[in-house]
C-alpha cells in the first residue's frame, strides 16, 4: 500500500469516527426533539420518567408508550456523545411528581 493510500484511507477513516460522534449540543437537540414528540397526554396516568443520563439529563418525563422508545435513543445519544472521547457525570435529584399540563407530561414541582 502506498503512502497516499495509506494516508487517505487513515483520513477516511477519522471522518467516518467524526462523522458518528455528536456534540453535547447536537445531542441535546436531536434528545429534546424526540421528547418533545413523546409527551402528549391526556391524563397523568399516561405520563411516566424515562431515565436518560449526562449530559441529556436525568429523567424526561414522557408518554408511557413512548418510554422504551425514549430510553433506547437516550442510550443511542450518549454512546455516539461518549464515542467522540467524552464524557460527563452528575449527581441527579428525586424527580418531582408527574403532572399533565395543557396536554404535556411534565414535571411537577417538589412538594
Amino acid at each position: 500500500m502506498s503512502m497516499l493510500t495509506t494516508g487517505t484511507t487513515l483520513l477516511l477513516i477519522g471522518f467516518i469516527c467524526a462523522s458518528c460522534t455528536v456534540s453535547e449540543e447536537e445531542a441535546r437537540e436531536k434528545f429534546d426533539a424526540l421528547v418533545a414528540e413523546s409527551n402528549a397526554c391526556n391524563d397523568v396516568s399516561e405520563c411516566v420518567y424515562a431515565s436518560a443520563g449526562c449530559p441529556l439529563g436525568c429523567v424526561v418525563a414522557v408518554n408511557s408508550a413512548k418510554q422504551t422508545e425514549v430510553e433506547e435513543e437516550a442510550r443511542a445519544l450518549i454512546e455516539d456523545y461518549e464515542r467522540g472521547g467524552r464524557s460527563c457525570a452528575y449527581d441527579c435529584a428525586v424527580p418531582g411528581p408527574l403532572e399533565c399540563i395543557g396536554g404535556r407530561c411534565q414535571e411537577g414541582a417538589s412538594p
